[in-house]
């Protein structure tokens, strides 16, 4: 009884070792990504989003990658679009149960909360706006009332009111609301 609880102890302490290896950076077994599909309040139309996700399918990677990589590609497209509290949740399925982990195959499920879509009310200036004129403010800018909000392009506009300040010797700082 002692020698087959020791055994066991020995088989558990190895099953333990080998699972610790697999979950090491780099060292995690690539699946194969077969399918990815979309479910939720999606904001913009499905090839849209597919687009922001095409580079992963058929290729080998890690889950942890996938599960990183997909979510925050579509988050980052859907922003663009002036979805900027959107939420997009990833799900890998097993396709197929294999022996071998190389013949591992998954599909991705986002469930993507798109939320609401912001547009552009208004721009206002403070602190050292009096520095330059107004409408050169508004320049830095390639936004208009009424357009959407996009994340880039409002981060654009920030890099180019920065470059303006920092020329006239000014220390520059933004706040979003």
């Amino acid at each position: 009884m002692q020698k087959s609880s020791l055994v066991l102890a020995i088989q558990t302490a190895l099953l333990s070792t080998s699972l610790l290896a697999a979950q090491r950076v780099g060292d995690e077994p690539k699946v194969l990504l077969k399918e990815i599909h979309f479910t939720g309040e999606l904001g913009v139309p499905l090839n849209e989003l597919q687009e922001y996700t095409e580079y992963l399918s058929g290729h080998r990677m890690e889950r942890s990658k996938i599960l990183e990589g997909a979510p925050s590609a579509v988050a980052e497209g859907l922003r663009h679009r002036g979805y900027l509290k959107s939420q997009v949740t990833p799900q890998l399925h097993s396709l197929k149960r294999s022996v071998n982990l190389k013949d591992a195959e998954v599909v991705l499920e986002l469930i993507v909360k798109a939320g609401k879509q912001y547009r552009v009310k208004d721009m206002s200036f403070a602190g050292l706006s009096t520095e330059l004129p107004q409408a050169d403010l508004r320049q830095a800018f390639n936004i208009q009332r009424g357009d959407i909000a996009d994340g880039e392009e409002i981060g654009v506009g920030i890099a180019n009111l920065r470059t303006l300040f920092q020329r006239k010797g000014k220390i520059f700082t933004s706040y979003r609301t």
